[in-house]
């Protein structure tokens, strides 16, 4: 009896040998770029899960076997940045003088959520009518032909300057001019764009925008899509064909934003002012490319945020991918979701950012 214990209780640690180093080769898939070994790639969406599952083998060793709760309380320690990443209780500072609020959406082309073929009037008065001091859209619509339809115009009428970039489309959409916008209502002294993806709506462009006597940089960016769809794939009833394509898409567009956020930072570093990036990122946090923006810049959501900052607004309700970065010049006071606006499939990011006194 005590002999079939021991084999037992060796038996379930192996288990849980196992199980830890999984684990660690999972959160060290951060370290390896997609170009280089991609199946990395599909490691790093093991991690969340990881994470979960090793909270209930604590909680369950607690009341169960504590002489095994070593295994999940180390799996969680080494797994501390990525419990960072997911959870945020910094809270929010008292907004300064110098404050400025941020928006930072992906608004889809105005388009009804779920019906793209038809333009939503409502998040279009809604884009319109926000007064934050700064706007940020990813997959940007307007259409001057139509005065229900000039989305540059309406929001231009509520004081703000504007740079707004038309990606290379095809014909039968180039019309309606989609892209990515900068609206704010301070200065803009200059503005470009840093890379274009041409035939999608992936890019990012630039402002400087003068503050009082400040002048910060503001990076508007759109990724390579995650194209997380299976609808997508109509033309196999294959289900397991589906499957590969998925994944395929997957490996293809974490290679792409790799060289996206490349281009990024390499432009970012050689700004003379203090940057804030905004956009819609497609990548988790756990993923390389998140883990090498992480490195050049803050995270607003990781400094000022609460909860668990999900910004997809779909059947995958538990992802964040898009985020908001910036240099040291800068202090994000805070930073929260805009559940409100539904029509999307991603919900509004609103932020504050302060300017460091010292810089005054």
């Amino acid at each position: 009896m005590i002999l079939r214990q021991f084999i037992q209780a060796r038996f379930k640690n192996r288990y849980l040998i196992l199980l830890l180093g999984i684990s660690i080769i999972c959160y060290l898939s951060i370290l390896v770029p997609p170009t280089v070994f991609w199946p990395a790639v599909f490691a790093s969406y093991a991690i969340p899960v990881l994470l979960v599952f090793h909270g209930f083998l604590m909680l369950l060793f607690l009341f169960w076997r504590r002489n095994l709760l070593i295994f999940p309380i180390m799996a969680l320690l080494i797994g501390l940045p990525f419990i960072h990443n997911t959870i945020s209780i910094e809270g929010t500072d008292e907004p300064k003088n110098h404050s400025f609020s941020m928006l930072g959406f992906n608004a889809k082309l105005f388009r009804q959520y779920k019906i793209y073929n038809e333009f939503s009037k409502d998040m279009i008065k809604w884009a319109a009518n926000d007064n934050s001091d700064i706007k940020c859209f990813q997959e940007y619509s307007t259409n001057h032909l139509s005065e229900d339809l000039n989305v540059t115009k309406q929001i231009a009428e509520k004081g703000y300057n504007h740079f707004v970039f038309s990606a290379k489309m095809d014909p039968d959409v180039a019309y309606n001019n989609p892209g990515l916008a900068i609206f704010t209502k301070f200065d803009i002294l200059d503005s470009g764009v840093v890379w274009q993806d041409y035939g999608s709506f992936n890019a990012g462009i630039f402002a400087d925008i003068r503050i009082g006597k400040d002048v910060i940089r503001i990076y508007n960016i759109h990724l390579a899509s995650m194209r997380l769809e299976l609808y997508r794939y109509k033309d196999t009833h294959n289900y397991y064909r589906k499957i590969i394509r998925l994944l395929l898409r997957l490996k293809h567009g974490a290679e792409k934003r790799s060289s996206q956020i490349d281009l990024l930072i390499n432009h970012a570093k050689n700004s003379p002012y203090p940057v804030i990036i905004c956009g819609d990122f497609n990548e988790t946090p756990y993923s390389y490319n998140y883990f090498k923006l992480k490195r050049h810049f803050s995270n607003s959501f990781e400094q000022a945020g609460n909860g668990f900052g999900f910004s997809y607004h779909s059947i995958l309700f538990f992802l964040r991918i898009d985020h908001q970065f910036y240099t040291e010049k800068i202090k994000a006071i805070d930073y929260r979701v805009d559940r409100k606006m539904r029509i999307s499939d991603h919900f509004p990011i609103r932020s504050r950012y302060s300017i460091n006194e010292d810089n005054d």
